[in-house]
């Protein structure tokens, strides 16, 4: 009859934050200027920051979301205005809508008509981000989000290590950057697992301590967990899908742990990025099982979700926010 079965704890429904893993309020109006149809509200808040590589990174990918649909029109202030700060969004817009014409899904789940148009999209925002790069030298981001263009063009891979040559040059250690590196080192965009790993490790290596930018290591061993879970699902495998959810994250903690480690180092100073890195360090160690590692980092991303990590722990589950909340209750 099952009357002495243990029943499992109801879950607590957690307010949740998707889709804002930052803190910056003068971008969030700047986003709602955009959104109203005032264009020109963007160049101010991405003026103000062109000394600060990591928020300029955020700044643009932000406004570039709600510059959807506006693109062509931006590149026509760009042209008439000469301002680098234009040329840049207009860039990132094209991108963006590029990138909600093909969806986030595979390759091979793309019909060949939204193709053409995600191609000839995405090809019209490389000139404007040059001419952003040539107006502004020294800026890193233009770089950065040319590097997001030539991995969606396909370009070799002598144009994409060049692209990534300027970054490095500018700003060492930009977040987005790094991850949009990693991404084109994956298996599922032409490299290997090996080779992203190599890369995820050198980062973390190579970081100076208090940069969140150390969380590429997570972020390469939850690309390789994806893998191994999605070959586990098409083999239809429910003792190895079980196994990697048990497991994983156990057999490569101590070097994640290390990772995280170097992160806390020194007091942390404000990151645009930090939630963001929470976010990978905190799913990692709640899969490990290292309670004061996951609660720590759960605290520090305080329910604001990243799709990445948490859509590949609710890989097959409908509800990644009760998946998450299920987990972080756990912990919290």
């Amino acid at each position: 009859m099952g009357i002495f079965r243990r029943r499992r704890p109801a879950t607590v429904a957690r307010a949740v934050v998707r889709d804002h893993t930052y803190d910056d309020a003068i971008l969030d109006i700047a986003a709602e200027e955009m959104d109203a149809g005032h264009l020109r509200a963007a160049t101010t808040v991405l003026a103000e920051c062109r000394d600060e590589p990591e928020v300029r990174a955020l700044r643009v990918e932000v406004l570039g979301e709600h510059a959807i649909g506006h693109a062509d029109e931006l590149l026509e202030l760009a042209k008439s205005n000469g301002d680098p700060d234009l040329w840049l969004l207009a860039g990132t817009a094209f991108i963006r809508e590029a990138w909600a014409v093909r969806g986030s899904g595979r390759a091979d789940a793309v019909g060949k008509d939204r193709f053409k148009v995600f191609f000839a999209t995405l090809r019209k925002a490389v000139a404007p981000l040059h001419e952003a790069a040539k107006l502004l030298p020294r800026d890193a981001v233009p770089w950065a989000q040319l590097q997001t263009a030539g991995m969606g063009l396909q370009v070799s891979r002598e144009q994409k290590d060049e692209v990534w040559r300027e970054i490095v040059a500018r700003c060492p250690t930009l977040y987005p950057a790094h991850w949009t590196r990693l991404q084109i080192l994956a298996a599922k965009w032409g490299g290997s697992a090996e080779e992203m790993m190599a890369f995820a490790q050198g980062s973390a290596d190579h970081a100076p301590e208090g940069d969140p930018v150390v969380a590429m290591l997570p972020l390469a061993h939850f690309e390789i967990f994806l893998e191994e879970f999605e070959e586990a699902v098409r083999a239809r495998s429910a003792l190895k899908i079980a196994t990697l959810k048990l497991r994983y994250f156990s057999r490569v903690h101590d070097e994640i742990a290390a990772a995280a480690d170097k992160w806390e180092a020194v007091p942390q100073r404000p990151h645009p990025r930090a939630l963001q890195a929470h976010n990978l360090f905190a799913a990692a160690f709640a899969l490990a099982d290292d309670a004061p590692r996951a609660k720590r980092h759960l605290i520090g991303m305080r329910d604001h979700v990243h799709d990445v990590p948490w859509s590949y722990v609710a890989y097959l589950a409908d509800d990644l926010e009760r998946e998450y909340s299920e987990l972080a209750n756990k912990y919290l």
